[in-house]
């Protein structure tokens, strides 16, 4: 049994727009090793569509979406196309 995921890195993007908030991350992850670990807060369904297609684009698995409140956090690993999302 597994424990929970500590991530390498964590984006606030609830203060940013959906291009905010995906510019940041990839700046966060442009130098991190395949395998790094982002959590991604964002604060509305748009956003969070759009960060979901970004990874996808960009080869990285999101390995876990949930909504918490008014956030929805999601869990993306760097080079990890094929992941499913928990």
């Amino acid at each position: 049994m597994t424990g929970p995921v500590t991530p390498d890195v964590t984006i606030d993007g609830t203060l940013l727009t959906c291009k905010g908030a995906i510019a940041k991350l990839e700046n966060e992850l442009a130098a991190r090793p395949t395998g790094t670990l982002a959590r991604v807060l964002v604060n509305d369904v748009p956003s969070r569509i759009d960060v979901r297609a970004w990874a996808d684009r960009k080869g990285h698995g999101i390995l876990e979406d949930v909504h918490r409140g008014e956030v929805f956090e999601l869990l993306i690993s760097k080079g990890g196309r094929g992941a499913s999302a928990r």
